[in-house]
């Protein structure tokens, strides 16, 4: 597909562009026909749960009560719908219950939930079916390998000690058990987060001991069933709240489960954390609307529930917070407890009905010591026998908070935060106080025998992971349509400058020729016996086109490259510390940007053959411009992972046109050489690129021109194409490859 008009010395080529053109038009009817099918799903989703007329509202006859089931009863409502709903079923003289899950055992239990619209207008009740809550129970009995295994923590002096010699945690002891929901509370920079990284083994202790059912253990032997949801809202903006779970769920579950049933205990943990009206609704940020502050909330926590665990860490999961959506987190966290799950938040200033969610307070003074660690129902009175007053008008969490900050109303007694530390150490653990009874030994032995294999069959296998990271990350520039369009269109512009140069230089150094379709970028000297006639030489322009798309293709690409993985490095560390495989999340995401720079080498190609109408045939120059990218690309990742987000695109832009300087133009590869640097030339996939450019650019010459003296004056090396393109491609992995080293290596402390 191409054309030579009269008196021009080279075809126009144009079939890239009629190729541009059905690639952008498919695109354009795929990018519609997706959308087309997610408004379907969204209108489809509400008009489900829209059918669902009836509450499921269950009598006290046909079921057990949760005093009657031992466990302790979930607070009522306080907001005037539910009083309302309460007074009149008592009208009719029925006890009603809210929606139900069920708990680890088959038996029912109530929970508390509620849903609120995105933009936190109106406020309604949504009913979970019963079906998604037995899909739960289900889930976690297969997930668990049908046992009904628990995980308590017993720990022993945890202590830990800066470098400097600060200590920031003081011999913390105690116990957590499973199927509760323990609160840690204490002043700001008590140590509340410090000690429950130092549990999980996010940080190192430097004295202490953690016992895991009854034996000695480390945490992170456990990782894959045990989840950390923490403070931030880490995800992926750009995706829907099922999307963000699912992909989770699909990772962290057991790699023999099928998709089919992958998908629908994903669908129901989005129901169970009365998500689904929001289901495919984008998370959102700060420029683009998404769901409510609360909703964000429970996703966070719903990617890690997505992965069936048996324990739970949430730092300040009510941070940031109104009262309503913080207190309908809590409530979602203690009915997530009742399933048998160890449930431990870091609690901050919570309002009365949060705090008497939770079932176990500890709480931790000044200088990360321990005053208190037993039921919430009973720290009022602990706090009172010493003589601290509790003003009834007043929040008993706020209260508490003054005691431990020092500025508790003591009128029996003086009292020092340190003396109430000492009285808990020298206290003998009466019955009163203890949050737990002693685990079977039988219950051990089973849970040391089975947890180990269920942390070995958990999560997809890693070429499955790659799959999923890669889907993923084409989701993500589906969304972000906008940002791939407009490479594309910076691939076109360049292509277009860089040929019109091409057009420009040719004519300026040519006479009495049109402009248009000049096609002769190169001109030597002629083989004997015509060398006296030769026109004046023209064997510069070729190495200088091979550094200037070297510079346009380096600002074209750096950017985007450094997005690739500069904007989502959180979300990284947070995968990566709760068991995700690390090369298959590098791999899946490299290989979705292959797509990206394709279209964009393509677009850019296609303008600058038309215009520039080099010797150099399409297929050829396509390629190594698209090795080009591949190299901006690769060069790209490495800087987004040693700087921040905010100075990646700059340092990559510059690292990128230093690496286009060293394409043998100025100084050429015959002075580096006489310098003894040429490894410097030789490093930089430029060199290889020009070098493939130049070879390609005379060949056609040859027995016209004498082409090889000119290349020996550059130091290029003519005939070697296959060998330059192959060592681009090599240059490329090896930046991957430290690329990914610098992923895993740097910020090591975030990914544990």
């Amino acid at each position: 597909m191409s054309v030579c008009k009269e008196e021009s010395q080279a075809e126009t080529y144009y079939g890239g562009i009629v190729i541009c053109v059905i690639i952008d038009l498919a695109l354009i009817a795929l990018l519609y026909t997706m959308r087309y099918m997610e408004r379907r799903n969204a209108r489809e989703s509400l008009k489900r749960k829209s059918s669902v007329s009836k509450m499921c509202l269950l009598k006290t006859a046909d079921l057990k009560s949760p005093i009657e089931e031992g466990l302790p009863e979930i607070s009522p409502r306080t907001d005037q719908r539910d009083a309302n709903e309460s007074a009149g079923s008592a009208e009719k003289g029925k006890k009603v219950f809210p929606v139900t899950i069920l708990d680890s055992n088959m038996e029912l239990d109530t929970v508390d939930v509620e849903a609120q619209k995105a933009d936190g207008t109106s406020k309604s009740s949504v009913e979970v079916e019963e079906g998604n809550a037995q899909l739960l129970v289900n889930a976690f009995k297969r997930g668990l390998g049908g046992e009904n295994l628990q995980i308590n923590f017993k720990f022993e002096n945890l202590g830990l000690k800066l470098k400097g010699g600060k200590t920031v945690l003081d011999g913390v002891n105690g116990e957590i058990k499973a199927g509760r929901l323990t609160a840690i509370m204490g002043p700001s920079g008590a140590g509340k987060t410090t000690f429950m990284n130092v549990l999980m083994g996010k940080v190192s202790r430097t004295h202490g001991k953690l016992h895991i059912n009854n034996r000695e253990a480390e945490m992170h032997t456990y990782k894959k069933i045990i989840g950390y949801v923490p403070q931030e809202d880490i995800m992926l903006r750009e995706l829907t709240v099922r999307e963000n779970i699912l992909h989770a769920a699909r990772v962290k579950l057991p790699s023999d489960w099928t998709n089919e049933e992958v998908s629908s205990y994903a669908d129901g943990v989005v129901e169970a954390l009365n998500l689904g009206q929001v289901a495919h609704s984008i998370i959102g940020d700060e420029t683009t609307r998404g769901v409510s502050g609360g909703q964000r909330k429970r996703v966070n926590i719903g990617l890690e529930l997505a992965a069936v665990p048996l324990a739970m860490f949430l730092d300040e999961p009510t941070s940031g917070l109104d009262s309503t959506a913080a207190l309908s987190v809590a409530r979602i966290m203690k009915s997530i407890s009742r399933l048998g799950l160890t449930i431990v938040a870091v609690i901050h200033q919570p309002r009365y009905e949060i705090f008497t969610e939770f079932d176990d307070i500890l709480m931790i003074a000044p200088g990360g010591r321990t005053a208190y660690l037993g039921p919430t129902n009973q720290v009022q009175s602990y706090f009172e026998s010493f003589g601290f007053e509790f003003d009834p008008r007043a929040n008993p969490a706020d209260i508490l908070m003054d005691i431990l900050s020092g500025h508790g109303v003591n009128n029996t007694r003086k009292m020092t935060v340190t003396d109430l530390v000492r009285e808990w150490e020298h206290r003998s653990s009466p019955s009163e106080y203890t949050t737990t009874a002693p685990v079977e030994d039988s219950d051990d032995k089973t849970f040391h025998t089975k947890a180990p294999l269920l942390v070995k069959e958990r999560g997809a296998y890693w070429w499955q992971q790659i799959l999923y990271c890669h889907n993923r990350s084409l989701m993500q520039q589906y969304r972000n349509v906008s940002g791939l369009a407009l490479e594309i269109f910076v691939g076109c512009f360049a292509g277009l400058l860089m040929g019109r140069q091409a057009v420009t230089n040719q004519a300026f150094y040519t006479t009495g020729i049109s402009t248009q379709g000049m096609g002769e970028l190169y001109r030597g000297v002629y083989v004997e016996p015509y060398t006296l006639i030769s026109p004046a030489p023209l064997t510069w322009f070729i190495p200088q086109c091979g550094l200037l798309i070297g510079l346009i293709v380096g600002l074209a690409g750096a950017p985007a490259g450094v997005n690739v993985f500069g904007q989502e490095k959180p979300v990284y560390w947070r995968e990566a510390a709760s068991g995700h495989n690390r090369g298959s999340y590098y791999t899946g995401k490299s290989l979705a940007a292959l797509y990206r720079f394709i279209l964009s080498s393509l677009h850019f190609t296609a303008i600058y053959v038309f215009f520039a109408t080099p010797m150099v045939r399409f297929g050829p120059q396509f390629l190594i411009i698209l090795l080009q990218f591949w190299g901006v690309y690769g060069l790209a990742a490495i800087v987004s992972m040693v700087v921040k987000k905010e100075n990646a695109n700059l340092l990559a832009v510059i690292c990128c046109l230093f690496a286009a300087v060293f394409c043998g133009y100025g100084p050429n590869l015959k002075m580096a050489k006489d310098w003894k640097i040429l490894f410097i030339w030789e490093i930089s996939f430029n060199k290889w690129a020009a070098e493939a450019l130049y070879s390609e650019s005379v060949t056609p010459y040859e027995g016209i021109y004498d082409i090889q003296s000119p290349a020996d004056m550059q130091g290029y090396t003519i005939g070697q194409v296959g060998l330059d393109l192959g060592m681009i491609i090599v240059i490329g992995v090896v930046q991957r490859l430290i690329a990914f080293g610098l992923m895993v290596g740097l910020n090591r402390d975030k990914q544990r």
